[in-house]
């Protein structure tokens, strides 16, 4: 998707508390906006926050198949058509992937230290959770389980990509 597909937010938010996986409270509607129509938009819209913003599909979804790891905050977005609900994903499981699979092979990398994951992170690797915030890094890891059934839905505006070895993060 080239310019123009990036939604723009006409709110102050604290992307700090997203980073975290904190609870937000009492939150009025989010107003944000788009130069596309709506009927053109994707499940997954990119926006200038870098906090996932989702279809109602998508929403119903992730509420379904993960309801103690994200909160879902409605926006209004506008479009050039009119408005249309999406939603934030504030992701509640944020933890540091690295710490979530200790092997026996331990591997200095990058004048760091870190496990080797001998299991893939994106199957089972997530513990109860499908879907988690890397606290690094800040990347979003979704569970083999997840990842399927999204792609089985056809949802548009996002891609997977498998990670079988700890040093594919780093």
């Amino acid at each position: 998707m080239g310019k123009g597909w990036r939604a723009t937010c006409h709110h102050q938010i604290d992307r700090y508390r997203f980073m975290t996986g904190e609870w937000f409270l009492n939150t009025s509607l989010l107003a944000f906006s788009i130069e596309q129509d709506a009927d053109m938009l994707p499940d997954v819209l990119p926006n200038e926050l870098n906090i996932p913003l989702v279809s109602e599909r998508m929403k119903q979804t992730l509420e379904r198949l993960t309801p103690f790891s994200v909160q879902c905050l409605r926006v209004q977005l506008k479009t050039r058509s009119g408005l249309s609900n999406y939603y934030l994903i504030n992701i509640l499981a944020v933890r540091r992937v690295e710490h979530l699979h200790k092997t026996n092979i331990f591997r200095t990398i990058r004048k760091r230290q870190v496990y080797f994951m001998t299991e893939r992170i994106i199957s089972e690797s997530l513990g109860p959770h499908h879907i988690l915030r890397d606290e690094r890094t800040d990347r979003i890891f979704l569970s083999d389980t997840l990842a399927r059934y999204l792609e089985q839905l056809t949802v548009t505006g996002v891609h997977f990509g498998e990670i079988n070895r700890m040093e594919e993060i780093i």
